[in-house]
């Protein structure tokens, strides 16, 4: 549009610059003067419409900016919530003090790495934490032999990292402290963990003391204690902590004055505590992901069938079985068949028709089934998608079956051999459906089994 707009531009342009410096006549002269107006409306009318063509491709380049800004911005927003948490989880650490058991140890840096907290701080492990020859200990009073400065900085025992599997690298990296003032020195708030009350210490229960540490954690490093497997944090210890926190359990009944022996030891949230170490520093850990954290968890990505679309299954499934029916194209027509006389054919319609009834309660009885099985619960829609081609296959496989045939045949041994033994061919239902079913692996209902015994009366009949 530009290219055929600018070159009549032109050349008014050029016309009116080659006009402007020339003298002319009083008529030529107003003429000129009224096509100079024209050419000079229209440069302006293009000047217009440039500007336009400008403004709008100015605002398109706005428009995508403005969007573009604004994902960016959204995309900032989920990154800063995600450092968020991470910065979250990053200001707490776990400290253990004076722990004694490597498999304790090891375990514990499993179930911090599981749920991320990565800040580890052991205080002096006792001796048999540690690898030879910093576990030496004294054979009568079992203490140690290296003192606690040596200790808090030697090697742990090798058991210890075999136990943290994966995560043994959260035990190399762990600040070594020799005592507890050491290891909370940077710590804006302080959870201790304990079985029992303890005086001018407010005691929390897991969730509610990390509910506070999730508050603390936006203004600083926090901490959460656990003491020795056997003595617990000394009066010092927890003295240095904010809150004391106890994780409740069930119990056991008759605790205290009237309970077994070292019950009362264990006055925890809800009745006796004793948990061991890792599992009590595994239950703190999880709390803590799950306030602070955003870890999700999810099913298959499949969507659940309506019920539409379970209705339709079950009629499917309905429609599949009815096509594995046997002789089922001759149950018009059989009833009406009589190879014993005119007298008994009226009888014989009567019984057709009764099991023409059975047969129509049996298959409203298979249908019901289907429909309960499938309104058992929710169904994903992968899970729907192999039963509906199960269905359809199995329906469009039953057009090249020979079953009917094989069952016919089945059933022609039975009455043949009725016939040669002198017996007619009067032959029992219940002899009749256990030789097919030997035969095939078919069970057949009471209907199958009445048009199977006509066909095979017919076939014998026409062969003889």
């Amino acid at each position: 549009m530009s290219a055929s707009v600018a070159s009549p531009s032109r050349a008014c342009a050029r016309w009116c610059a080659s006009t402007s410096a020339t003298p002319r006549p009083t008529a030529a002269r107003v003429a000129s003067s009224r096509r100079r107006r024209s050419c000079r409306l229209l440069l302006r009318h293009e000047e217009t419409q440039r500007a336009a063509v400008a403004d709008d491709a100015n605002a398109d380049e706005t428009a995508a900016a403005a969007e573009e800004e604004e994902e960016e911005e959204d995309d900032d927003d989920d990154d800063d919530a995600r450092e968020e948490v991470r910065s979250l989880l990053s200001n707490v650490c776990v400290v253990l003090c004076r722990p004694q058991g490597p498999q304790n140890i090891g375990g514990i840096a499993r179930v911090l790495n599981n749920f991320g907290i990565a800040d580890l701080r052991i205080v002096t492990p006792e001796p048999s934490a540690l690898a030879p020859p910093y576990d030496a200990a004294d054979a009568t009073t079992d203490k140690a032999t290296h003192p606690a400065e040596t200790r808090a900085t030697a090697p742990l025992a090798e058991e210890a990292h075999k136990f943290a599997v994966h995560a043994d690298w959260l035990l190399r990296d762990a600040r070594r402290c020799v005592d507890a003032a050491e290891a909370l020195s940077d710590c804006v708030f302080v959870a201790a963990t304990t079985a029992r009350a303890r005086e001018n210490l407010p005691i929390l229960d897991a969730r509610s003391a990390v509910e506070r540490v999730k508050v603390a954690a936006s203004e600083g490093k926090v901490a959460i204690v656990f003491g020795n497997e056997a003595t617990g944090l000394t009066n010092e210890e927890l003295s240095l902590a904010n809150v004391g926190v106890m994780i409740p359990t069930a119990g056991r009944a008759g605790a205290g004055a009237g309970g077994r022996r070292g019950e009362k030891r264990y006055t925890g949230g809800a009745g006796p505590t004793s948990l061991n170490l890792s599992h009590a520093v595994g239950v703190v850990a999880y709390e803590l992901f799950r306030e602070l954290g955003d870890g999700v968890v999810s099913g298959f990505n499949s969507r659940l069938i309506t019920t539409e679309e379970r209705t339709r299954l079950a009629e499917e499934l309905v429609a599949a079985r009815r096509s594995l029916d046997v002789l089922a194209s001759s149950s018009s027509s059989s009833s009406s068949t009589s190879t014993d006389g005119e007298e008994d054919e009226e009888k014989e319609e009567g019984e057709a028709a009764l099991l023409a009834e059975k047969e129509r309660l049996l298959e409203e009885k298979e249908a019901r089934a289907f429909a309960r099985v499938l309104n058992a619960g929710p169904i994903a829609s992968k899970d729907a998608a192999a039963f509906f081609n199960l269905a359809r296959r199995t329906r469009g496989a039953a057009k090249f079956s020979r079953a009917d045939d094989a069952v016919v045949a089945a059933a022609r041994e039975v009455f043949d051999a009725a016939t040669a033994s002198g017996g007619g061919n009067d032959v029992g239902t219940k002899r009749l459906s256990n030789h097919v079913r030997e035969r095939t692996g078919l069970s057949l209902s009471l209907r199958e089994l009445d048009r199977v015994a006509r066909a095979a009366k017919n076939a014998s009949a026409k062969k003889t």
